[in-house]
C-alpha cells in the first residue's frame, strides 16, 4: 500500500517485490531488459505504453524497476477504479499532469463529463 506521502511517486525498492524479501536483488532478465527497452523508447518518444501480461510475471517490478532507473523524476502513479472509461482514463491523466479538461474540451468543442458522473457506465 502506499503511503500519502508516497502518493503519485514509485514505491521504495523494498516494496517492488509483493513478498518484500529482505536482501532481495533484482535479476535482469530477458524479459526485464524487454520491458527497460519499450518503456526507454517511449520516454524518448513521449508516448504512452501499456505493459500487460499474466498475473504474478513481473510485470510491477520490471516497470518499477525500470522507471526508477529511467525516470524518477518524471513518473507519476495512478491508481484507477476497477474497469475504468475512458473519461475516468483521461480525467486521472490530466488530472495529474496538471492540465484543464474544461479547457481542452473548449478549445476543441467537446463536453467536459466529470468522471463521478460517468461510474456505473462503460
Amino acid at each position: 500500500m502506499v503511503s500519502a506521502e508516497r502518493q503519485g511517486r514509485l514505491p521504495r525498492e523494498r516494496e517492488d517485490h509483493f513478498m518484500r524479501l529482505p536482501g532481495a536483488q533484482v535479476v535482469s532478465t530477458r524479459a526485464l531488459l524487454m520491458v527497460r527497452e519499450n518503456i526507454r523508447a517511449a520516454i524518448e518518444a513521449r508516448a504512452m505504453i501499456c505493459i500487460y501480461g499474466q498475473a504474478g510475471r513481473g510485470k510491477s517490478l520490471a516497470v518499477n524497476t525500470s522507471l526508477r532507473e529511467l525516470a524518477p523524476k518524471l513518473t507519476r502513479r495512478i491508481q484507477f477504479r476497477s474497469r475504468p472509461s475512458t473519461r475516468d482514463l483521461r480525467h486521472e491523466l490530466f488530472q495529474r499532469s496538471g492540465l484543464s479538461i474544461e479547457r481542452l474540451c473548449s478549445v476543441v468543442g467537446g463536453d467536459a463529463v466529470s468522471p463521478a458522473a460517468t461510474m456505473g457506465r462503460g
